[in-house]
């Protein structure tokens, strides 16, 4: 469990947010996901305490693409209107979220359910969020996942309002990182 973890092979960091397209009659989900996620953390053991340290993860936001069960014609549309308007993907390529240091209890079993502090820079703008988190490791490999609720005008984004789609200004942006030992 102790030492530096880096992201592995099979990990995901995407966005969940509500919208209404013209042709439907109730608002749906706009689901966007990449591979293309990098960073590490380190990670000590004292007694029956986890600590994790020098946490860094930075994602590729030009390389979203959507999930959802709208993936249409429309949807490669909203695509190329979120990362070229709306993020702004020429200017602000990547997404990136750093923490000082957590701890927490060893679990006697299963995941650890954990809530870290951190500062999220999105579109050239820091905040201070919180990310809900489930870890567990096997040994060789570690898992964390979980989400951070954000407001994407906190991060001087408008909602997307294309002349097909409007998007809720609400965003969970959802992670599942595997880790391997560097």
């Amino acid at each position: 469990m102790a030492g530096m973890w880096k992201v592995g092979p099979g990990s995901q960091v995407g966005y969940r947010a509500k919208e209404q397209f013209i042709n439907q009659p109730s608002q749906t989900e706009a689901v966007a996901r990449t591979s293309q996620v990098t960073g590490s953390m380190v990670v000590s053991v004292v007694g029956g305490t986890v600590k994790i340290s020098q946490m860094k993860f930075t994602v590729d936001l030009a390389a979203l693409v959507s999930q959802d069960r709208y993936a249409t014609y429309q949807v490669y549309q909203r695509d190329f209107f979120v990362r070229s308007i709306y993020l702004q993907t020429d200017n602000f390529p990547t997404a990136v979220f750093a923490s000082d240091a957590v701890s927490f209890p060893v679990p006697a079993s299963g995941p650890a359910s954990v809530d870290v502090p951190g500062r999220l820079t999105v579109h050239g703008v820091t905040k201070n969020v919180t990310a809900h988190v489930q870890a567990q490791d096997d040994g060789s490999q570690a898992e964390v996942a979980g989400s951070i609720a954000v407001d994407m005008r906190d991060f001087a984004i408008a909602p997307p309002d294309i002349s097909f789609t409007r998007a809720e200004p609400l965003v969970t942006i959802e992670y599942d990182l595997k880790l391997q030992h560097a």
